[in-house]
């Protein structure tokens, strides 16, 4: 990550047109959001859902973009759990995966959740998510994987210890 900045921002209507714009330069819609069955990319329908998704994500402070040398590039999020855990989603736009973003932002979800007081951060991908497992296995995360079949294969869960 030499040369970048990475910074996680707490997603605002300002910042909501340049996650959209983000989404669409560097990600399939059911990556970044819930989707239905309808025509595939970036449809009007999708776009204005995305935006409507992430205006009620926004309505708490769990959901942050995240910037690189001030351009967003994604979204994470902290969400409290009834176990008192922080659990976490994010995606990062095709091109700046692999360049060291997540692990920054891992590194920034969990300082944020020290400062919260969570024991924990879990977060759930599947099987097939090999750059989410490795991800998180990295940043020292236990994975576990639960029998659960999804079109991507079995549920991962993951947990993160926060020191």
């Amino acid at each position: 990550m030499d040369g970048f900045r990475v910074v996680l921002r707490r997603l605002d209507e300002a910042l909501s047109a340049s996650l959209l714009d983000a989404a669409v330069r560097g990600a399939e819609p059911g990556e970044v959001m819930p989707v239905e069955a309808g025509a595939a990319g970036w449809t009007a329908d999708r776009r204005a859902a995305f935006l409507a998704f992430h205006h009620e994500w926004a309505a708490t402070p769990t959901t942050y973009a995240i910037l690189v040398d001030d351009v967003v590039v994604g979204a994470a999020r902290l969400q409290p759990t009834p176990d008192g855990d922080l659990e976490t989603g994010l995606w990062i736009g095709r091109e700046h995966r692999g360049r060291g973003v997540g692990r920054a932002v891992v590194a920034l979800l969990r300082a944020e959740a020290r400062a919260q007081g969570a024991p924990r951060v879990v977060a759930t991908t599947t099987d097939a998510n090999t750059a989410a497992r490795r991800l998180l296995s990295g940043a020292g995360a236990h994975l576990r994987t639960r029998a659960t079949p999804t079109p991507d294969g079995d549920t991962i869960e993951a947990t993160l210890d926060i020191d």
